[in-house]
């Protein structure tokens, strides 16, 4: 794609909270589930159009203005993302502040956007190609704000999993962006109450003393490649049909696509075993919120995710069986999903003894899938110069990880890719998939629309 993008960093600065935290809400507590989640970064990279004459100096100078006094601000309410961890039972509001970071980039957001490059995006965020993993002294949010030549600009957020799910970082999204769009008037600014953050996790789900450790096998060290494959809405219908059956007669479009690419790794996985038949398991990231009585509003900052568990058998199995395992584990989720994590304080549980056997031993296909299709990212960050073109998201830091999300017309889904540089050569050439899905498409910043799709992530 010609000369590599690179960026220079020429600012950093710690953004404090307008107002001070009050010394009664200085020692936030954690929950549970904080507790037990891996303490990584999830990285959002939100990539946008600015269409003024002004020049390219004067146009970040004000972006980066804007940006800054809006978080700080924002701040105000989210106060423990300005803090940092004291221990495995609370967060030192301490008003340290968010770490802020200005980046140039040497070339144009069209190199981005003709050939969107995963490996590009390392220049756009704090960690370049190192396992993003947040120590305890490590801040709990960085933003970076990088700017194209062209005047376009790409804004990371950074989060860490220590204290915020993908939820949490679409409310804080949602109200700093809105506060932005307010923000010359240099008032403080009256949002509704869906904006504003809610604490309620640590006090449904105290922490605990006996946690049990992370279990996932988690790698940093592991090569990984990335790839973007993108599903239009007249193949998702196709894919839909074809995966229905009596006992799933309506897949959802994210049990859909998750099977078909469950099929798929698992057949380049076999191929890279000399053939052998490996059993499988398949990791479905699932929103506790909804499984509350009565729910948690959408604005609850805090873990709350936990996993539905799906397994196959060694020999391979059709692509609506794989619906229908997915959807069982979906209904099991729902049943006893939240009393199994409570009673063992561990994020994943695998019953089979013969299966957690081989999990142990590394006998066996392990896939962790993640959906944000119905997160509002592109609707929500909006901070006065108009919508994001383009959102993705880099949290994959070992091979076998998915993510899905909604394109920038909220009618088709992007998958995220991460898998061995040898399963990806077999995957990304699998006629199956590529029979519904493009490999990694220019974006099409024609498409961007004003689509509502609600908070709700869908299994």
């Amino acid at each position: 794609m010609g000369r590599a993008l690179e960026v220079e960093i020429v600012a950093k600065e710690a953004i404090k909270p307008s107002y001070p935290t009050p010394h009664y809400l200085r020692n936030f507590k954690r929950s549970l589930m904080d507790q037990i989640n891996y303490p990584m970064y999830t990285t959002g990279i939100f990539i946008y159009k600015v269409n003024d004459d002004d020049d390219l100096s004067v146009k970040a100078g004000r972006i980066s203005r804007r940006l800054k006094s809006s978080l700080s601000e924002t701040l105000t309410k989210f106060y423990p993302f300005a803090g940092k961890v004291k221990d495995d039972f609370s967060i030192e509001c301490n008003d340290d502040g968010v770490e802020f970071i200005e980046g140039r980039a040497n070339g144009f957001l069209s190199q981005y956007l003709q050939e969107p490059d995963h490996n590009l995006l390392s220049e756009f965020h704090p960690f370049g190609k190192e396992g993003p993993v947040a120590g305890k002294d490590s801040p709990l949010l960085i933003v970076q704000a990088t700017f194209f030549k062209c005047g376009g600009v790409a804004i990371a957020t950074c989060a860490s999993h220590v204290l915020i799910d993908g939820m949490s970082l679409a409310t804080f999204i949602n109200c700093w962006a809105a506060t932005a769009r307010v923000d010359d008037h240099h008032q403080p600014t009256k949002l509704p109450a869906s904006m504003l953050p809610q604490y309620v996790t640590a006090s449904l789900f105290p922490a605990s003393e006996a946690v049990s450790s992370y279990p996932l096998r988690f790698s940093p060290s592991e090569r990984v490649e990335f790839n973007r494959f993108v599903f239009d809405a007249s193949k998702i219908a196709q894919l839909k049909a074809e995966a229905a059956s009596e006992i799933v007669p309506r897949p959802s479009t994210v049990e859909a696509i998750t099977a078909l690419i469950w099929k798929c790794t698992r057949t380049a996985s076999r191929s890279n075993h000399g053939g052998s038949p490996r059993p499988s398991l398949l990791l479905q990231g699932a929103n506790f919120r909804t499984e509350l009585v009565p729910p948690l509003p959408d604005n609850s900052v805090g873990n709350c995710v936990g996993y539905a568990v799906a397994q196959t058998g060694e020999k391979e199995t059709k692509l609506q069986d794989l619906v229908c395992e997915l959807r069982r584990a979906k209904e099991e989720f729902s049943r006893n999903g939240l009393q199994t994590l409570l009673e063992n304080k561990c994020l994943l549980t695998i019953q089979d003894q013969s299966i957690r056997d081989k999990f142990e031993s590394g006998e066996i296909d392990f896939f962790s899938f993640t959906s944000v299709v119905r997160f509002p990212f592109y609707q929500a960050a909006d901070f006065g110069w108009g919508k994001p073109i383009h959102v993705t998201f880099l949290n994959f830091v070992s091979p076998n990880f998915f993510m899905l999300m909604a394109t920038n017309d909220g009618t088709g889904v992007e998958a995220l890719v991460s898998l061995s540089p040898e399963d990806m050569v077999l995957f990304q050439r699998n006629q199956e998939l590529l029979a519904f899905t493009t490999l990694n498409p220019p974006v099409d910043v024609n498409e961007a629309k004003n689509v509502s799709l609600g908070l709700r992530s869908s299994l």
